[in-house]
């Protein structure tokens, strides 16, 4: 039985390795800091924020378990806030 997190095979997931989406989140905003021109850290930090979009809908319904599916929503509350 899953638990807030723990998985269904009862191990913990509220820490697992770095999926595609969070990784090309830390690496185009990474860049996005770097970038000179105004339009360039625009898009950058666009496309960043997409990442981490991706990444926080992948936990909703994907989630490991309801720690990973809570980062989600909160994610995506966070980013509806600032947006």
């Amino acid at each position: 039985m899953m638990g807030f997190i723990r998985n269904d095979r009862g191990e913990q997931t509220v820490a697992q390795l770095p999926n595609a989406p969070i990784i090309g989140w830390a690496l185009l905003g990474a860049a996005s800091m770097m970038a000179l021109e105004e339009k360039n850290r625009r898009a950058l930090s666009s496309a960043s924020t997409a990442c981490l979009m991706l990444w926080a809908a992948l936990e909703v319904t994907r989630g490991e378990s309801g720690f990973r599916r809570m980062m989600g929503s909160l994610t995506l509350g966070w980013l509806a806030r600032r947006r």
